[in-house]
């Protein structure tokens, strides 16, 4: 009987409670949905424009891949000091393949081809250096040191 009068006693302890819930829900759906507006492209492979030269060849050839760009959600710590850091996923590549173009005019025993990635379908992750360039932006873009060549087939 005790029991029952304690859980029918607490109107306000319930009510209390279910705000905090509705609180907590709102924050973090509102959070989610607000990092799917127009403004924050999520994750997803992107033409790119990249370079590749080697500096026993005479030129740069610059060519249009797909690469993995967007948002990811991600969380802060309020009290970072209190608990370890949350791990902050970036935008990588699910599915890649390789392509390659070729150097012209690098001198004999030199490697004229370059292999590079094209996303065919990404997703949010923990960076993995190993396969992946996980810094923020460039001041600069990617460019080359020689004179550019520009739109070179891939092999």
């Amino acid at each position: 009987m005790e029991m029952l009068q304690r859980c029918l006693a607490g109107p306000e302890t319930l009510a209390l409670s279910q705000g905090l819930l509705l609180l907590w829900l709102l924050l973090n759906v509102g959070g989610v949905w607000t990092s799917r507006g127009p403004l924050r492209p999520l994750c997803r492979p992107i033409n790119a424009t990249l370079a590749a030269e080697n500096e026993a060849c005479p030129v740069c050839v610059t060519f249009t891949t797909t690469i993995c760009a967007g948002y990811c959600p991600s969380m802060m710590r309020v009290l970072p000091a209190a608990l370890p850091p949350v791990p902050q996923p970036v935008c990588t590549y699910r599915e890649l393949r390789f392509a390659s173009v070729r150097l012209p005019g690098c001198p004999p025993g030199v490697d004229p081809v370059v292999s590079f990635p094209v996303a065919l379908s990404c997703r949010c992750g923990p960076c993995r250096l190993s396969s992946s360039d996980c810094g923020g932006p460039r001041a600069q873009p990617l460019a080359c040191d020689r004179p550019p060549l520009p739109g070179l087939p891939f092999l």
